[in-house]
């Protein structure tokens, strides 16, 4: 039972202006399990810094093979900038998330304390945010003095509605997170090198120059294979459609590498 089937209900509409018993009436009512958000901290560097390291390697081995460089040359390239890259996108994310956390600890401290020495100001405050969202002063005057009561709930409402700042959330460790985006930039970021890599295992540095062309496709193959697969996992996180989100990535990725073999090839015409 949910309260669209009391829409036109007169009986319905009686007591749900009637405080004590819409109170009993929404005991009686089933409970609606929201559903879990996916992130955690984690999806979020883990998708974002995965399509980073994948788009960014991939547009380094494009560029190398666009100036005719060796296999070997490409491997050595492509894990320099992996591993730069990577601890450089780890720890933005570590240094980022720590400053936005402090930030919103802060104003949280902030507001707690004028909260404190000065109720009636901050209540006042809110009360000038509900009018400004189309609520009556006499209803905002009561919701809030009603809302102040709970001292805890109305400083991380204050801090939405006011400052615009989600409260900090104590669980998320802003660490884990560049730990996290470090470990996806590489671990994707390492895919478009697997075909250079498989290469010089089975034919050796001495004769992997014939073969570069053949390791570039597979590079190909599976960042494009990758990409897809990423771009839907994102879609999933944003509330994107899944097609769309994987061709876009997959369009990035076929930007971002022919610009590199592009920029490769006309180099060496120019210096070679």
């Amino acid at each position: 039972m949910t309260l669209a089937r009391f829409i036109g209900d007169a009986e319905f509409s009686r007591k749900v202006h009637d405080p004590a018993e819409f109170a009993e009436l929404l005991r009686t009512l089933p409970g609606h399990d929201e559903p879990k958000s996916l992130d955690g901290g984690v999806v979020k560097p883990m998708v974002f810094g995965g399509l980073d390291g994948i788009i960014t390697t991939f547009a380094v081995v494009a560029g190398a093979i666009g100036a005719d460089l060796t296999p070997s040359q490409v491997l050595i390239m492509g894990f320099c900038n992996l591993i730069a890259d990577g601890f450089s996108m780890g720890f933005g994310e570590y240094t980022s998330g720590k400053a936005e956390m402090e930030y919103a600890l802060g104003e949280r401290r902030r507001e707690e304390w004028e909260l404190e020495n000065y109720p009636e100001g901050e209540m006042k405050e809110m009360v000038e945010v509900y009018k400004a969202k189309g609520i009556s002063e006499e209803d905002a005057c009561t919701v809030i003095q009603i809302l102040a009561k709970y001292k805890d709930f109305f400083v991380d409402h204050m801090m939405v509605e006011e400052l615009g700042l989600l409260p900090p959330d104590m669980g998320e460790s802003p660490a884990k997170q560049g730990l996290v985006m470090f470990t996806a930039f590489v671990m994707f970021g390492s895919i478009p090198l697997l075909g250079f890599m498989i290469l010089m295992a089975v034919w050796g540095k001495a004769d992997a120059a014939e073969f570069k062309s053949f390791a570039f496709g597979i590079s190909c193959a599976l960042t494009a294979m990758t990409l897809l697969v990423l771009g839907g996992v994102k879609a999933v996180y944003t509330k994107q459609p899944k097609l769309k989100s994987s061709l876009m990535m997959l369009a990035n990725g076929a930007v971002a590498g022919f610009a590199a073999w592009s920029i490769g090839e006309g180099l060496n015409y120019v210096f070679n």
